[in-house]
């Protein structure tokens, strides 16, 4: 076995959960650049997961001595199976770009109105970025944007946070609207330090996509956004077992399953009026697939444990350990984000995005950059990091 290889059951889950996010981000870029590289390397991916599930089985299995610790570990079965329906969907997803589908045009709209954008820009040798990982770089903490991936010509796709990005890589990287460009700048060698490129972000403030989406598209972003947001809850449902939570969820997977229909009733509408191509309306089915396997994928973690054995201190460390987390913010007497904005909030220390504002018992999903925090209100957010990142 490879030295690298997890070998524990934390281990191989954290990185199971690591790699299934960042299968979907993948296969969002080499859709937007009709990349075959990057397409191959989700594949890989997918391939690697699949064998990472096997071992979870495998060590799962004899680690069973009784029906009570089989309840126990169950929740741990269903994360494994999970992330490796999430893995087959993004792949799904990347294996359009093998047949030649054409759509980067679509796509490249649709992630401006996404919260989180997946990019690639090519390190120029003028960048302060050359010779610096991720974490020693401070991306992620100083302006928001995490190097999911590299491709160097000589090796191909790297996907380990740690490595050295080196001029002449092709970086893959993810990060609000309002961080991209300043990323971009910075691996141009334009912007001199990322504390300069924070500064700029700051000063900036909002930055709103240069044109509006169709209806076809906005279902789409819709679509991935409460795909996604519903995995997001499904993790916070297994570790907390928050009843408003539990109904966000139910309500969630009721809205994805419409968002499906209308996606699919839309392009079948266009497709027959001439105004969209072939290959066009095939990608958008298979994608909105794949987005409703994930919500599928989520619902398994959130209500697949029929017995709970708290606390869940395994999936608590697989949580915190992996690239993306959820948590759960009430904002008491003396908490920093009383009278803070939701985009002053979201700078502070680090960068995190805020998923839900809740006031006096209701969710305010993905909240106005503008709106006040009050004492009694709750935060709802996602942290980006790297494993390493702590």
């Amino acid at each position: 076995m490879n030295e690298n290889e997890p070998i524990s059951v934390k281990d191989i889950l954290i990185e199971m959960k690591t790699l299934s996010e960042i299968c979907v981000d993948l296969s969002f870029a080499s859709l937007l650049y009709s990349d075959k590289l990057v397409a191959e390397q989700v594949l890989l991916i997918e391939e690697k997961i699949d064998s990472l599930y096997k071992k979870l089985l495998d060590r799962l299995s004899v680690s069973i001595k009784s029906l009570n610790q089989a309840e126990q570990l169950r929740i741990y079965y269903i994360i494994g199976e999970a992330n490796n329906i999430i893995s087959d969907s993004a792949a799904d997803m990347a294996s359009l770009v093998f047949m030649d589908y054409q759509i980067k045009d679509e796509i490249k709209l649709v992630q401006q109105h996404m919260d989180q954008l997946v990019d690639l820009i090519e390190l120029d040798s003028s960048s302060i970025l050359c010779g610096k990982s991720e974490v020693s770089a401070d991306l992620h903490d100083l302006i928001g944007i995490d190097v999911i991936g590299l491709i160097r010509p000589e090796i191909g796709v790297i996907t380990k946070y740690d490595v050295v990005m080196e001029c002449g890589d092709l970086l893959i990287f993810r990060g609000p609207l309002y961080s991209v460009n300043e990323f971009i700048a910075l691996a141009k060698g334009e912007i001199k330090t990322v504390e300069e490129a924070r500064e700029h972000i700051i000063e900036k403030g909002e930055v709103k996509p240069e044109s509006k989406l169709k209806y076809h598209q906005d279902l789409l972003v819709t679509m991935k956004e409460t795909a996604e947001l519903i995995v997001d809850l499904a993790y916070l449902y297994a570790l907390e077992d928050l009843p408003d939570v539990q109904n966000l969820i139910r309500v969630n997977e009721d809205k994805i399953d419409k968002l499906q229909f209308e996606l699919i009733e839309e392009v079948l509408r266009l497709f027959k009026q001439d105004l969209m191509e072939q290959k066009t309306l095939m990608a958008y089915l298979r994608m909105a697939d794949s987005f409703e396997e994930i919500a599928d994928a989520a619902i398994k973690i959130a209500f697949g444990v029929t017995a709970r054995h708290k606390p869940y201190t395994l999936l608590e460390e697989v949580v915190d350990d992996s690239s993306e987390s959820v948590d759960y913010i009430h904002v008491v007497k003396d908490s920093e984000y009383i009278g803070k904005t939701v985009k002053e909030a979201e700078y502070m220390d680090d960068f995190f995005q805020i998923l839900a504002l809740r006031k006096r018992g209701q969710y305010f999903f993905f909240p106005k950059d503008d709106v006040k925090i009050k004492i009694g209100d709750g935060l709802l957010i996602k942290e980006y990091s790297s494993p390493d990142d702590e």
